[in-house]
């Protein structure tokens, strides 16, 4: 019990930390990397869009 508590907390706290070291990858101040691993969900749903783009058209460029 204990052990799967501990791999929990560790999934749970790695998933915003690394979702903050990529956004200060990319170029954002430490305000915003705090931001971003907060709401990591959400920023890697904006990440997705911004750099897929899976909306536009094909031949749209």
């Amino acid at each position: 019990m204990l052990l799967g508590l501990l791999v929990l907390a560790a999934v749970a706290l790695a998933l915003p930390v690394l979702t903050g070291l990529g956004d200060r990858r990319r170029g954002h101040g430490p305000a915003h990397v705090l931001i971003a691993g907060l709401f990591f969900p959400v920023t890697w749903a904006v990440w997705y869009v911004r750099d897929e783009q899976p909306y536009q058209r094909a031949g749209a460029h």
